[in-house]
């Protein structure tokens, strides 16, 4: 049977693969539900990577997520953000369906400072989606995780 889209079990995070959307794996470098790395820090700056949970959009049936940041300790007012959702599959694994344009913001979020990635459903089945965002400081080197939120929205892509 066909990989499909469906809820992700419990447990499925530590073998779980990331596919591009030309069904490529992925290296999600470190993809944690909570921002900020103490050995990338040594480095350069810890941006916060803000970020929402997928859900099914206000202008109709369709999936999405916003990204977003907040200076952290890093000193400049700018960085270039994107964020993508991905879909999980019955294979185990997260297959990115959408992602924003990246955009150079400031920092605090709101609804002029930040991302959005949105695709249309074809069918409104439950299933697990990720919000994975990527903060680049301008000018500073920063930690490379790509945070993410998970959630169950009612919004299949295939």
């Amino acid at each position: 049977m066909d990989p499909m889209p469906g809820v992700a079990p419990p447990g499925s995070d530590g073998t779980a693969v990331y596919l591009d959307g030309a069904g490529h794996p992925m290296d999600m470098g470190t993809a944690r539900a909570s921002g900020g790395s103490r050995e990338a820090a040594a480095l350069g700056c810890t941006p916060v990577s803000g970020r929402d949970n997928p859900h099914r959009s206000a202008t109709g049936v369709a999936v999405s997520g916003h990204g977003w940041w907040k200076k952290g300790n890093c000193s400049s007012d700018r960085a270039k953000v994107f964020n993508c959702l991905y879909e999980w599959y019955t294979d185990n694994s997260w297959r990115q369906q959408a992602c924003s344009p990246t955009k150079t913001l400031k920092p605090g979020g709101g609804s002029t400072q930040r991302t959005a990635a949105r695709h249309d459903c074809r069918d409104t089945e439950r299933t697990s989606w990720r919000n994975h965002v990527d903060v680049d400081v301008v000018g500073e080197i920063d930690t490379a995780e790509k945070p993410m939120n998970q959630a169950e929205v009612n919004c299949r892509v295939y």
